[in-house]
């Protein structure tokens, strides 16, 4: 199988329009799991709403054929051992990517990323997402980080990710993290860009997007 499942992350302050691009970037893919601290997807059709990892696991194999978007929705307070233990279930459940017997990706996405997969340095018996970050693709898990607050990632994460989409930030400490990573000089672009425009930083160029409501992507001028 091609090892070339991605790291994506999503930045941007409520309303900006990261919701509707993370839900139109999922269409088409086959196996999806969420990580939903603020059940956020309840509302969305043919998904799935899991509140345990056991109902995670029944939903997977009930719909395992012809594929499944399951959210899971954690216990408040308890994010960060929620999304470790949700790790080993994916990586799991894609072994016969890793042996060969199914080409079908699996997408992990992680809502308020800041919540489950901080700055701050995690015991080592909470690697699951390091894992995944540095070895995922061998088994085919790709990744979508979304978050408010860019700053409060992981930096591990953030140094991995092929591609960014940055939508409008609210506090000035995730904008200049973010400048970073895009350059300095889009600094007044970053500030004052409108709901659903996005800078995107992917192989090193910066562009400019305008998503629609139905999540598809426009490309637009910077």
């Amino acid at each position: 199988m091609k090892k070339d499942a991605e790291l994506i992350q999503i930045f941007g302050r409520r309303g900006s329009g990261k919701s509707t691009l993370t839900k139109g970037l999922l269409k088409g893919r086959p196996k999806v799991i969420v990580f939903d601290p603020r059940n956020e997807y309840a509302e969305q059709r043919g998904w799935t709403v899991a509140y345990t990892r056991t109902d995670v696991l029944k939903a997977m194999k009930r719909n395992w054929a012809r594929g499944f978007h399951i959210a899971y929705v954690p216990e408040a307070g308890q994010e960060i051992e929620a999304l470790h233990k949700l790790t080993l279930i994916c990586w799991q459940a894609q072994s016969p990517y890793e042996d060969g017997r199914d080409p079908r990706k699996l997408t992990l996405v992680i809502e308020e990323a800041d919540l489950s997969y901080p700055v701050t340095r995690l015991p080592a018996d909470l690697s699951g997402m390091q894992r995944i970050v540095n070895q995922g693709r061998h088994v085919g898990i790709e990744c979508i980080a979304v978050s408010q607050r860019p700053a409060q990632i992981s930096a591990t994460y953030r140094a991995n990710v092929a591609t960014s989409y940055l939508f409008a930030l609210a506090a000035d400490v995730d904008r200049q993290e973010m400048l970073r990573l895009i350059g300095r000089d889009h600094a007044d672009r970053l500030r004052s860009l409108p709901p659903y425009r996005a800078l995107v930083h992917e192989n090193g160029q910066v562009k400019a997007i305008e998503v629609r409501q139905n999540g598809q992507i426009r490309p637009i001028s910077i």
